[in-house]
C-alpha cells in the first residue's frame, strides 16, 4: 500500500534530548549537613562512573533534606542513567516543582516525559517555567518539539521562529520549522527551510531529501535541477564513520526508480537505528526467545503486528479481514498499537480481530520490546517502515526471532533486523534480490490483502462529483508529490491527443491546484482541463469512482491502495512498471484482476495505451464490464485464497527459525531444476 504520510525522522524528540549531566559543581545552597555529604558522595560515584552507588547517595540526600531540588535533579541524572526512566521522570518533576525557575529541572522534565510519549504533561512542564526565566532558543526548540508530537503545527512553527529570531542561522530550528509547515501545507515555504540548511551543510542527506520531496507536495519543480544536485552532493559527501543525521529515504521513491539509490538511503537510516539501538537499549531485551519457543510447543505461533495506523487508517482497511481470518489453531495475534484511538467502528473491528491488543503509546521502544518479547512473539511485522510514527527501533532490539517487513513500506529498509520482506512474483522478482537488504519472502500472486466485507457503494452521478457527462475523463488519485514534471508532460500530451478530455486530480490545496494549471497554461494545454477533486470519507470516494473512465498512474511511485480502490469499484487503470518496489505494485494489483495489458515498461507506450483506450471505446468497456461484474471472483478480492497463502508463508519462516536454519529467499514455488 501507499504510505499516507511521510515520516519526520529527524523530529525534535530525537534531537533535543537533555543529556543526563554529571552532577553540577559546588555546594547546594540549602540542606543539612548530612544531606550534603550524601550529595557530595554522590557527585563523586558518579564522576568515577559507580552509577548504582551515586543513585543510592542521592537519594538519602533528598530523604535528608527533600526540600533542595538540586538533590533531585541529580538523583534523576543518576536514575537516568541506569535506565530507570519512570524514577528518573519522578524525581526530575519534583526538583522542577521545587524550582520552576530551574530551565535545567524544567527540560529534564520534559524530555523524559516525552521519552514516554507523555507529550501533553510534558508541555505543561515547559509553560510551567517561571515567567522570569528566560526563554533560550534550546527552551523554543524543545516547545516547538513537543507542539509538534502534539499536532500543533502553528504552535510548533511560532516557537520555532523564536529560535531563529535569537539564532538566524540556527540549522535545527530551520529543520523543524520545515517540517511544522509541511503539516501546515505549507509545501513550498518548506521547502525553502530546507534549502537553507542544504546551502548550510551540504552534507546534511535530510536537508537535501526534504527540500525536493516537499518541493514535489507543492508540484514546484522550477529548482528541480538545483535541489537534485544538492541531493548528490549530499550523497557524496557522506563518510560511512559518521553518523548520517535522520531523514527519511520514503522520499526517495517518489524521485528515482533506481532501486539501488533506494538501498544505499535505507541502509543510512538502518545502520543509524541499529546503532542508537545498541548504544541506548541493548539492556532492554535478550537475544533469546525460550518464551516464543514455548508459545510454538503448546501448539501455535504467536504472530505480532506494530503500527500506529489500528484506525480508520489504508492499514487497517487492507488487512483487518486478513487479521480475523488467520487460523487460530496455527496462530495466536497480538497487536502492539503506538498510535491513537480515533474511536472508529475500524479500530473497534482490528481489536476485535486480534488475540490480543496491547497499548504501547505510553511505553518507550526498550519498553515496548520487552512487551513483544516477554508476549511469547516468534513472528514479528512492521506495518510502517520510514513512514510517519515508525517504531523501528522496537524492531532493532530483536524482540521476536522472526522479523518482517509487510504491506506499508514500498522498498527496502535497509536494515540488518529485519529478515524478510513480503512481496510477490511481480512486485518482488527473485531476480531482484539485490535491490533488498531483506530476503525475498513471496505470496503465490499478489503481496496485498483485500477486505471483502467493505462496502461498494452506489456510484454517485457526473453531476454530483463536478464532472460534465460527455468528458472523456482520465483521473489519478495519488497525492501531488507523486505527480512529477514527466508525469505530467505526459498528461498534457495525452489530454491534447484526446479533444475533449479532462484530467481530475485529488489536489484539494488552492495554492497547488493553481501551480498544476500554470504549468498546462504552460504546455499550450487549456487549464480549464483540469479538474480537482476535495477530500472526502473513505465511502464517497469510492462512489465517486466510477465517474471517472480511465486512472492514469504516477510513475516512479504508482498507485497502490489508491489502484486498489479504483479496481473495486470497476475502474481501470493503466500503469507504467518500474525496477522499484514503488513502481510495480500497481502492475502486481492489475495482474491478479487479469488486466496485464494495462501494464507498459515505457513513457512512449503508456501514452499510446492512454490514447487508444480513450478513443477506442469497445475495448475499455470490456474492462469495466470484467471489473464490475466479476469482481466477487477476481483472486485480488479473495481473501479466503490471500490468508492462506500468508499463513503458509508465515509458517515457513518460523520452520526455518525452529529448525535452526537462517532466514532465507522463499519463492513462491520450488525452482525447477
Amino acid at each position: 500500500m501507499s504510505a499516507t504520510a511521510t515520516l519526520q525522522p529527524s523530529s525534535p524528540r530525537s534531537g533535543l534530548r537533555v543529556g543526563a549531566a554529571a552532577a553540577p559543581q559546588g555546594a547546594p545552597e540549602r540542606g543539612s549537613p548530612a544531606a550534603h555529604q550524601q550529595w557530595s558522595n554522590g557527585v563523586t560515584a558518579m564522576r568515577q562512573g559507580r552509577l548504582p552507588q551515586a543513585a543510592q547517595h542521592f537519594l538519602k540526600a533528598t530523604q535528608l533534606s527533600a526540600g533542595v531540588p538540586l538533590y533531585w535533579l541529580n538523583l534523576a541524572t543518576a536514575q537516568r542513567k541506569l535506565h530507570r526512566t519512570g524514577d528518573a521522570m519522578a524525581s526530575a518533576r519534583r526538583a522542577f516543582d521545587l524550582d520552576t525557575r530551574s530551565e535545567m529541572a524544567c527540560h529534564m522534565a520534559a524530555e523524559l516525559l516525552r521519552t514516554n510519549n507523555r507529550d501533553a504533561e510534558a508541555l505543561q512542564v515547559l509553560l510551567a517555567l517561571h515567567a522570569d526565566t528566560p526563554r533560550t532558543p534550546r527552551h523554543w526548540l524543545m516547545q516547538g518539539a513537543t507542539h509538534m508530537a502534539l499536532q500543533q503545527w502553528q504552535e510548533a512553527a511560532m516557537a520555532f521562529l523564536n529560535v531563529l529570531a535569537a539564532k538566524p542561522a540556527d540549522t535545527e530550528a530551520y529543520l523543524q520549522l520545515g517540517y511544522a509547515l509541511a503539516n501546515l501545507k505549507r509545501y513550498g515555504e518548506s521547502a525553502e527551510c530546507f534549502r537553507t540548511v542544504a546551502i548550510l551543510e551540504p552534507a546534511h542527506m535530510g536537508a537535501a531529501v526534504y527540500a525536493a520531496h516537499y518541493a514535489a507536495w507543492a508540484c514546484d519543480w522550477a529548482q528541480g535541477g538545483e535541489d537534485h544536485g544538492r541531493l548528490v552532493q549530499s550523497l557524496a559527501l557522506q563518510q560511512p564513520e559518521v553518523e548520517t543525521p535522520a531523514f527519511s529515504p520514503f522520499c526517495l521513491l517518489s524521485m528515482t526508480d533506481d532501486a539501488a539509490l533506494h538501498r544505499q538511503a535505507a541502509e543510512m537510516e538502518g545502520r543509524r537505528i541499529q546503532a542508537h539501538a545498541d548504544s541506548a537499549n541493548a539492556h532492554a531485551v535478550h537475544r533469546s526467545w525460550p518464551q516464543a519457543a514455548a508459545r510454538i510447543a503448546q501448539g501455535r505461533i504467536v504472530l505480532g503486528f506494530v503500527s500506529a495506523d489500528f484506525r480508520t487508517h489504508a492499514t487497517s482497511m487492507l488487512l483487518v479481514q486478513t487479521l480475523e481470518r488467520l487460523p487460530r489453531d496455527r496462530f495466536e495475534v497480538h497487536l502492539y498499537s503506538h498510535g491513537k484511538d480515533d474511536g472508529s467502528a475500524l479500530r473497534q473491528r482490528m481489536v476485535a480481530a486480534c488475540d490480543r491488543f496491547v497499548d504501547c503509546s505510553e511505553k518507550n521502544a526498550a519498553e515496548q520490546a520487552v512487551a513483544i518479547h516477554d508476549g511469547g512473539v516468534a513472528l514479528l511485522v512492521d506495518l510502517s517502515g520510514y513512514t510517519a510514527n515508525t517504531r523501528l527501533g522496537v524492531f532493532a532490539l530483536r524482540p521476536a526471532p522472526v522479523q518482517v517487513l509487510w504491506l506499508a513500506y514500498p522498498s527496502t529498509l535497509g536494515a540488518p533486523f529485519i529478515d524478510y520482506v513480503v512481496g510477490d512474483p511481480i512486485l518482488t522478482p527473485m531476480a531482484h534480490a539485490a535491490d533488498f537488504s531483506e530476503h525475498i519472502a513471496q505470496l503465490p500472486l499478489c503481496y496485498e490483502p483485500t477486505d471483502e466485507q467493505r462496502e461498494h457503494p452506489e456510484p454517485l452521478s457526473r453531476a454530483e462529483c463536478g464532472l460534465p457527462d460527455e468528458a472523456f475523463v482520465f483521473a489519478c488519485f495519488n497525492q501531488s508529490y507523486k505527480i512529477t514534471e514527466p508525469v505530467f508532460d505526459r498528461w498534457c500530451r495525452i489530454l491534447q491527443r484526446v479533444p475533449g478530455s479532462l484530467l481530475w486530480l485529488l489536489v484539494p490545496q488552492e495554492e497547488i491546484q493553481q501551480a498544476l494549471r500554470e504549468r498546462a497554461a504552460e504546455r499550450g494545454l487549456d487549464p480549464a482541463r483540469l479538474v480537482f477533486a476535495p477530500f472526502v470519507t473513505p465511502l464517497q470516494h469510492l462512489a465517486r469512482l466510477p465517474q471517472a473512465d480511465l486512472f492514469l498512474d504516477t510513475f516512479p511511485y504508482g498507485a497502490h491502495t489508491t489502484c486498489s480502490d479504483a479496481l473495486w469499484m470497476g475502474l481501470p487503470v493503466l500503469t507504467q512498471i518500474g525496477r522499484s518496489f514503488s513502481a510495480r505494485v500497481a502492475a502486481s494489483l492489475l495482474h491478479a484482476v487479469d488486466l496485464d495489458a494495462n501494464v507498459v515498461d515505457n513513457e512512449a507506450d503508456y501514452e499510446a495505451r492512454a490514447v487508444a483506450l480513450a478513443t477506442e471505446p469497445g475495448e475499455l468497456q470490456r474492462q469495466r464490464d470484467h471489473l464490475w461484474d466479476n469482481r466477487r471472483d477476481l483472486a485480488l478480492f479473495d481473501n479466503t485464497r490471500f490468508t492462506g497463502e500468508l499463513a503458509a508463508l508465515f509458517e515457513r519462516m518460523v520452520g526455518r527459525w525452529q529448525q535452526g536454519l537462517p532466514p532465507a529467499p522463499l519463492p513462491a514455488a520450488p525452482l525447477v531444476p
